[in-house]
C-alpha cells in the first residue's frame, strides 16, 4: 500500500507539473517524500520544481538533500551546480563539475565547467582542458567559445577570433558566440566582417545589440547615415538603454543635426541622470547651438554634483572667455591644469584667453603644448599659425602651415595663411604661387582675390587691385574689411568719392570700429561736404577718444566751418590723452591758434560795430 501511494503521488505530481501547476506537484511531493524520506528522486523533483518557481534558496536545499542519499548522481550534481552558478556561488559548483568531468567528458559538461572556470577569471584553467584532444575535437559550440573567450583575456584575439568562429560552425543560433565573434571582428578592424557575421545568423537580426554594433561599424567606416538608422532601431528595440541615444545623438551632431543630437542627449541624461558624461554632453550641444543660458544651467548641475569635473570647468571657462570674462576663465584652467597638465582642451582655451587679452607669445606657448599632446589636430595647429602671425613670428607660422599641407594637402586654410605670411614679407611670387592653389581647389575663395588685391595694391596697380577686391565682395558680400580694402585703396588713388562710400559700407557691417568712420570724415573733408565729416569725425570721436589724430583732424574740419569753440572743447579733451609732452605742445599750439583766430573775428566784429553806429 505504502508503495502504490507513492507512486500515486509521483503521477499526481507530474501531472500538475505538465500543467504547470508547480505549487500542486510540490504538494503531492511532499506527500510522497513523507511516505519515503530518503527519495533522491522525489527531492531532486521538488528541487526542479521550485527553481521552476525562481525559489532558488528552496531549490539548492533540495538538491543538496537529494545528493546526500545519492552522492554519485550525475544529473542532480549537474543540476545543482547550475543553480550554484545562477546565483554566483561558483566556487560550490566548481568542484561539482570536476567531480562529475573526472567520470563522464559529456560536452554538455564541458561546456558547463568551462564557463564556470571562466567566471571565476581562470582562463590558464580554461585553456588546459580544452587543449585535451576529447574536448577540442567536440562539436559543441559553447566549448570552443569559452576557450576562445579566455584566449581573448589573455591577450590572444587572433586565436580567439579562430575558436569563436570554430564555435560558429557548429551553431549560430547562440546569439552570444555571434555578437562576441563580431564584436572581435569589429575590435580588430575588420568592419565588413563583424558585419556579415552579426546579418548571417537569423537570431541577431532582432537583438538590439546588434544594431547597435552595426552602428559602430557605420561610425567606423564614415557612414554616418546608415548608422544612425541603425543606432535608431536599437533604441526602438531597447529603449531603456542611455548608451543607445548617446550613441545615435553623436551620430546626429556629427551630421549637423543639432535638434535631433538635442534630443537623444536628453533622453541618454534622462535614463541615466547619474551619468555625469552624458550630461556634460548635452551641456556641449547646447553651447554649440547657442543656447547659452541651457549650457550654464546644465554645467552647474554638474559642477553642484561634482565640483571637481573637469569637462564642466572647461566648458565653463571656454564660455566665460567667449563673454569677454578672461580673469574668470583663467582662475578656472590654472586649477584644472594643476590636476590635468595634459588637457589638451584646456590649454587650447587659456590659449583664447590669451588671444583675447592680444598676449600673442603666452598664446603660443599654451597651443604649443596642446599640439604636442595631439599632434595632428589641424584645429590647434591652425590656431597656432594665426597666433604666430600677429606675434610677427613668420617663419613659424610658415612652418606650421607646411605641416597642415602635409596632414592635408586639400586645406585651403593652409595655404591661405601661406599666402597671407608671404604678402606680408612682400614674397609676392610665392604667394601667387599660393593663390593659384587655392583657386585650383576652390575658385570661388574669396580670401584668395583678397590676397591678389593686396598684392596689385602694392606694386601700385590700383584698378586691377580694385577689380579683385569686387570679386571677392561678390563671393562675400557681408565681410566689412574688403570694403575698407577697396575704400584704402580707392583713398591711395585720391579718388574720395568711392573711397567715401565704401568706407560707409564696411562701417555698416561693424558699427564699432571708429577707423572706418575716421576714413569716411577725411574722405568728405576732402570732398568738402564739411557738415558730413563732421558728423562722422564727431561719430568716430565718441568710439576712440583717445585717438589724438583724430581729434586733431577733427579740430581742422571745426576750424574750415569756423566752429572754433567746438573745435577748443575737442583739444581741450584731447590733452586727457597725450602720450608725450611733444604731442601736448601740437595741441596747446592749435588751442592758441585758434584762440587768435576768435580774438581776430570779436576784433573785426568790434570794428565793424563802430562803423555801423556811425
Amino acid at each position: 500500500m505504502t508503495d502504490s501511494s507513492l507512486t500515486q503521488y509521483v503521477k499526481r505530481a507530474f501531472e500538475y507539473k505538465a500543467g504547470g501547476n508547480f505549487k500542486q506537484a510540490i504538494e503531492n511531493l511532499y506527500k510522497a517524500l513523507e511516505l519515503d524520506p530518503e527519495s533522491s528522486e522525489v527531492l531532486a523533483e521538488i528541487a526542479g520544481l521550485y527553481l521552476e518557481l525562481s525559489n532558488t534558496d528552496k531549490a539548492i536545499r533540495y538538491y543538496e538533500q537529494a545528493l546526500l542519499f545519492d552522492p554519485d548522481n550525475v544529473s542532480v550534481k549537474f543540476k545543482l551546480a547550475r543553480v550554484y552558478k545562477q546565483v554566483n556561488l561558483v566556487t560550490k559548483a566548481l568542484p561539482l563539475l570536476r567531480s562529475i568531468c573526472e567520470k563522464d567528458l559529456n560536452p554538455t559538461y564541458i561546456a558547463e565547467i568551462l564557463n564556470v572556470l571562466y567566471l571565476e577569471s581562470d582562463f590558464e584553467g580554461v585553456i588546459e582542458f580544452y587543449q585535451k584532444p576529447i574536448v577540442a575535437n567536440s562539436t559543441n559550440a559553447k566549448i570552443h567559445f569559452y576557450a576562445g573567450a579566455s584566449y581573448l583575456a589573455l591577450g590572444n584575439p587572433v586565436k580567439a577570433r579562430e575558436l569563436y568562429q570554430k564555435s560558429l560552425q557548429y551553431d549560430k543560433s547562440d546569439y552570444n558566440i555571434v555578437f562576441s565573434c563580431a564584436n572581435l571582428l569589429f575590435d580588430e578592424g575588420k568592419y565588413k566582417e563583424a558585419a556579415q557575421t552579426l546579418l548571417s545568423s537569423p537570431v541577431a537580426k532582432t537583438n538590439h545589440k546588434t544594431f547597435y554594433l552595426l552602428g559602430e561599424i557605420c561610425i567606423a567606416e564614415d557612414n554616418i547615415n546608415e548608422a544612425i538608422n541603425n543606432f535608431s532601431k536599437a533604441c526602438k528595440l531597447n529603449p531603456r538603454n542611455p548608451l543607445y541615444y548617446y550613441s545615435l545623438a553623436t551620430a546626429y551632431s556629427v551630421n549637423g543635426f543639432m535638434k535631433e543630437a538635442e534630443e537623444n542627449y536628453h533622453n541618454a541624461v534622462k535614463l541615466s541622470p547619474n551619468n555625469l558624461f552624458y550630461a556634460y554632453t548635452l551641456a556641449l550641444v547646447y553651447y554649440q547651438t547657442k543656447q547659452i543660458s541651457k549650457a550654464k544651467e546644465k554645467i552647474e548641475s554638474i559642477l553642484k554634483i561634482n565640483p571637481e569635473n573637469i569637462n564642466a570647468l572647461v566648458l565653463k571657462a571656454r564660455i566665460l572667455t567667449d563673454e569677454n570674462n578672461v580673469v574668470e576663465a583663467e582662475q578656472i584652467l590654472k586649477e584644472v591644469l594643476k590636476k590635468e597638465p595634459k588637457n589638451d582642451e584646456a590649454l587650447y582655451i587659456r590659449s583664447q584667453v590669451f588671444k583675447k587679452l592680444g598676449w600673442w607669445e603666452k598664446a603660443i606657448e599654451a597651443i604649443d603644448i596642446a599640439i604636442k599632446i595631439v599632434p595632428e589636430s589641424t584645429e590647434y595647429i591652425s590656431e597656432a599659425v594665426i597666433f604666430n602671425i600677429e606675434a610677427k613670428k613668420f617663419s613659424d607660422a610658415e612652418k606650421l602651415c607646411k605641416k597642415l599641407i602635409e596632414l592635408n594637402d586639400k586645406f585651403i586654410f593652409a595655404y591661405i595663411k601661406l599666402a597671407e605670411i608671404y604678402v606680408k614679407q612682400k614674397r609676392f611670387s610665392d604667394a601667387l604661387e599660393n593663390i593659384d592653389k587655392i583657386l585650383e581647389l576652390d575658385i570661388n575663395t574669396p580670401e584668395a582675390y583678397i590676397m591678389k588685391a593686396k598684392i596689385y595694391k602694392e606694386n601700385k596697380l590700383y584698378e586691377q587691385a580694385i577689380d579683385f577686391v569686387k570679386q571677392a565682395i561678390t563671393l562675400s558680400p557681408d565681410t566689412n574689411e574688403y570694403y575698407a580694402l577697396i575704400a584704402d585703396i580707392y583713398y591711395i588713388n585720391n579718388q574720395f568719392k568711392d573711397a567715401c562710400k565704401y568706407y560707409k559700407e564696411a562701417a555698416q557691417f561693424d558699427v564699432t570700429s571708429s577707423d572706418l568712420r575716421y576714413r569716411a570724415a577725411k574722405c568728405e573733408q576732402n570732398l568738402g561736404e564739411l557738415h558730413e565729416a563732421i558728423a562722422d569725425y564727431s561719430i568716430a570721436r565718441r568710439l576712440k577718444p583717445q585717438d589724438v589724430n583724430l581729434a586733431m583732424d577733427y579740430c581742422n574740419c571745426l576750424c574750415d566751418t569756423e566752429d572754433y569753440k567746438t573745435a577748443l572743447e575737442v583739444l581741450k579733451q584731447a590733452l586727457n590723452y597725450c602720450p608725450d609732452n611733444e604731442t601736448k605742445n601740437k595741441i596747446m599750439q592749435k588751442a592758441d591758434f585758434i584762440n587768435q583766430k576768435i580774438m581776430a573775428n570779436l576784433s573785426g566784429f568790434q570794428k565793424f560795430m563802430v562803423r555801423f553806429k556811425k
